[in-house]
């Protein structure tokens, strides 16, 4: 006799689901128990090939199989008993598409957000930069994004069943730019210059005064596609106030760029 029937299943399509039956020989019966699955095909219960244990797997479930019936017959020495039958429940897996708010490729005066769009609302986000999780970034947009986080960037969204998809890798990119930005400008002696560079090289940033007075140098080790150098001169003793003009020059001695700016107390 049947002790325990088999269950529904519900899966992720893809996923394995397996169905189990418990029997017991009758009291007054010896010899072991064979099994036979089956499956209902819209008319008929049919045998399931090479289905012949206690247990039965359907493997790499697709959605098209979503509530399909499954039963067994479990023979002893001398009758078949027919267990109830269980469905099988397959999930779709989420697609999910990224599209940001402006194209990708970025300069260091703009910025980018990307928003993950899923084919199954009410799911969870985790976003990845590079390969790695990003910590606490778990919403459906990711930004806003500049040229200090230029990377790959892709979401997990796990839909409410419970079913996971992964979006493509969208690439946030720096434009190239013969361009030297500095900010904020006015400032008080302290202050960013940013500035575009194909090759990992030392440069040499210079300020000069009004008067075309070399009052600042100093070497940075550049990193692509854009370097950041934070400048802090705002203890007064180096920059008082006035116009400056600051330029950049590469490891061969060329200017990279040149900016103006007003440095005030």
């Amino acid at each position: 006799m049947i002790t325990a029937q088999p269950q529904n299943r519900t899966v992720c399509a893809g996923q394995n689901a397996t169905f189990s039956v418990t029997a017991v020989t009758s009291p007054n019966a010896n010899g072991p128990l064979s099994y036979q699955w089956q499956s209902w095909n819209g008319s008929a219960w049919v045998n399931v090939s090479g289905a012949t244990a206690s247990t039965f797997t359907v493997s790499n479930t697709t959605v098209s199989q979503n509530t399909n019936s499954y039963r067994v017959l479990v023979t002893g020495l001398c009758t078949t008993v027919t267990s109830a039958h269980a469905t099988l429940y397959v999930n779709p897996n989420p697609t999910v598409t990224l599209t940001t708010n402006v194209p990708p490729a970025i300069l260091p005066t703009q910025s980018v957000t990307i928003t993950a769009v899923p084919s199954i609302a009410g799911g969870t986000y985790q976003w990845f930069k590079n390969g790695t999780a990003i910590a606490g970034a778990t919403s459906q947009t990711l930004g806003p994004l500049t040229v200090a986080d230029i990377g790959n960037y892709r979401v997990v969204y796990t839909a409410p069943t419970g079913c996971v998809g992964t979006s493509a890798d969208l690439a946030v990119t720096g434009l190239a730019s013969p361009n030297l930005y500095v900010y904020p400008n006015p400032n008080r002696g302290q202050f960013t210059v940013q500035f575009y560079n194909q090759s990992n090289e030392e440069v040499t940033l210079r300020i000069f005064d009004a008067k075309g007075a070399l009052v600042y140098q100093r070497k940075y080790a550049t990193t692509l596609p854009y370097t950041n150098i934070n400048v802090n001169l705002a203890d007064g003793r180096i920059l008082t106030a006035g116009v400056y003009v600051v330029d950049v020059l590469d490891s061969g001695g060329r200017q990279i760029g040149t900016r103006r700016i007003i440095v005030y107390q």
